[in-house]
């Protein structure tokens, strides 16, 4: 069974072409896989599938086609942890705000203020952002959704991420229920390859 790789954000893409890069490899037409551009990474919609060659040190686009046939190939999600594009807000027009009062304008400035210069009230949102979810500088469930992982994967990362960081929670319960989802999920998968 092949592997392909799933570059899902473009941030992924930049940081997989740089380590492959330095890595000796190429596209499979020869050309050097940096610079990275934003055009290649979105020829297909959101994110990109490569498959390595190790033999040639290339690497080639893969189709949808190609990752939902059957079976299956393994499909290994690539995080880039350093920002090398950074991550830019999308531009959203507020039309009410547009239209209120100078007064009405003013209050809104102000929240916006101070939601700035007070980012502690943020940090310390128990009910949104938890700190045991928060520890690592990226909550589980971002990770989750931007690698599009199932309800077993996802629970595994959640355990093993908040394990001994939840107050009054035991670090091996939470470890025991992360290998519980792994598991099953391994039964699965072990069960649909039969």
């Amino acid at each position: 069974m092949n592997s392909v790789i799933h570059l899902f954000s473009f941030n992924d893409y930049v940081g997989y072409m740089i380590y492959m890069h330095k890595k000796g490899y190429r596209w499979s037409d020869g050309t050097p896989l940096t610079p990275a551009s934003y055009e290649e990474w979105d020829v297909k919609g959101r994110g990109t599938y490569v498959l390595e060659n190790y033999k040639s040190k290339t690497i080639s686009r893969v189709s949808i086609g190609y990752v939902t046939q059957t079976p299956r190939p393994n499909i290994i999600p690539y995080f880039e942890k350093t920002n090398y594009v950074g991550y830019p807000e999308p531009i959203k027009r507020d039309l009410n705000a547009e239209m209120l009062t100078e007064k009405e304008s003013r209050v809104i400035k102000k929240e916006a203020f101070d939601a700035l210069v007070k980012p502690q009230h943020r940090m310390n949102d128990e009910i949104s952002q938890p700190s045991h979810y928060t520890s690592g500088g990226i909550e589980p469930i971002k990770f989750i959704q931007s690698h599009n992982m199932n309800f077993e994967k996802g629970n595994i990362i959640k355990y093993v991420t908040r394990a001994g960081k939840k107050e009054g929670q035991n670090e091996v319960k939470d470890l025991k229920k992360a290998r519980q989802y792994l598991d099953f999920l391994i039964w699965k998968l072990e069960e649909k390859n039969e």
